[in-house]
């Protein structure tokens, strides 16, 4: 049953947090250190036939893309699984989001799955470490998870940014303009080719290595990014991330994704930049059954709320950066103390000018 989009939101916001170490202000809970580009997608001419999406029609389509780690610490490196959350920025003014990440598939079909997985990974008071009977009683019940967590163990962490594959792991609809419909799934791949290196060698790079190095890569050329749609068969779930569609399945190519260089909250006038895996538009559509697509909306929002202050603007990171609805002294200020523990988000959130829609065009 799928209880809807705030269904223990707030529970999994919390959950995160924990993995973190605690909240960061300003910051996702999630995904917390990255940075974002801006490019163009260029669909393919077989792309309309699957969907009359607007940005499976043509010409070419500006995007932005968020590329980041997944730990809610933005102090953390990169390790082997990163994201790429990517906004199309369609010709009617609305928008659409992709998100792709590395995972193989989530670890949880259902809320009650997470917080399963959560409990069972949690540490243990008495030693600081996870109990691994626990996890592994847990495991044993829920090989879904199991298949995910055996895999990041031998996943390798990217060589490049550029260089990396990433899927979206939900399964959408997508209908053409004779309401044909066919189930998929997403996936970027990238053209310059998928490498890998073991976590420990990342490790020894600087924090801001995987960036800076793609930045190099964008001053030579852009980078891009092949989308393919992995077209499900009959008897394939379509609701639970967490179940592995065979290898087989046949893929078509629907579009190219060129980055060319960074941009910024500020220019791009967006200072809350939420990336959202149901904001989709006609042509495409959620899985109605998938009950972690509907709790990652709500978790988001709750999230954003967070970050942002919500609509009682508090916000520690925004008092800091002089924004006039939170100096210190009014009614919606935090202590500065609050404030001077906290890192500075590298977003760069406040924006004073809103910029065109064209500006986005390559």
């Amino acid at each position: 049953m799928n209880h809807g989009q705030f269904y223990k939101a707030d529970q999994l916001v919390e959950a995160v947090h924990k993995n973190a170490g605690g909240m960061f202000a300003g910051f996702r809970a999630a995904h917390a250190f990255g940075r974002i580009y801006k490019g163009a997608f260029t669909p393919t001419a077989q792309a309309k036939s699957l969907s009359r999406a607007s940005h499976f029609q043509g010409p070419l389509v500006p995007v932005t893309a968020r590329l980041s780690g997944v730990s809610g610490d933005p102090n953390q490196k990169p390790e082997n699984v990163i994201a790429m959350a990517t906004k199309f920025y369609l010709s009617d003014g609305t928008i659409t989001d992709l998100i792709g990440i590395t995972l193989p598939a989530f670890f949880a079909g259902t809320p009650e799955e997470f917080f399963g997985f959560e409990e069972a990974r949690a540490a243990d008071p008495a030693t600081g470490k996870p109990d691994r009977a626990r996890l592994l009683a847990y495991l044993t019940n829920h090989p879904n998870a199991a298949r995910v967590v055996q895999t990041l163990q031998s996943q390798l962490a990217p060589v490049s940014l550029a260089q990396t594959s990433f899927r979206a792991l939900h399964t959408y609809r997508f209908s053409n303009r004779a309401d044909e419909s066919h189930w998929a799934r997403y996936h970027w791949e990238p053209e310059a080719g998928v490498a890998g290196q073991p976590v420990e060698e990342l490790a020894k790079k600087p924090h801001d290595y995987l960036f800076n190095e793609f930045e190099g890569r964008l001053k030579q050329a852009a980078v891009a990014f092949r989308l393919d749609l992995q077209l499900g068969q009959e008897g394939d779930p379509v609701h639970d991330p967490s179940a592995v569609w065979p290898d087989d399945r046949e893929r078509i190519t629907v579009g190219r994704l060129e980055l060319t260089r960074p941009i910024t909250l500020e220019e791009l006038g967006d200072p809350v930049m939420m990336h959202d895996p149901t904001r989709v538009t006609d042509g495409i559509e959620v899985s109605p059954d998938d009950q972690i697509i509907a709790l990652r909306r709500g978790a988001y929002l709750l999230s954003v709320a967070q970050r942002t202050g919500g609509w009682q603007k508090r916000s520690p990171v925004m008092v800091q950066q002089g924004c006039p609805f939170h100096l210190a002294g009014s009614s919606n200020s935090l202590p500065a103390e609050t404030v001077a523990t906290q890192p500075q988000s590298t977003d760069k959130v406040l924006s004073k000018t809103q910029i065109p829609y064209q500006k986005l065009v390559p």
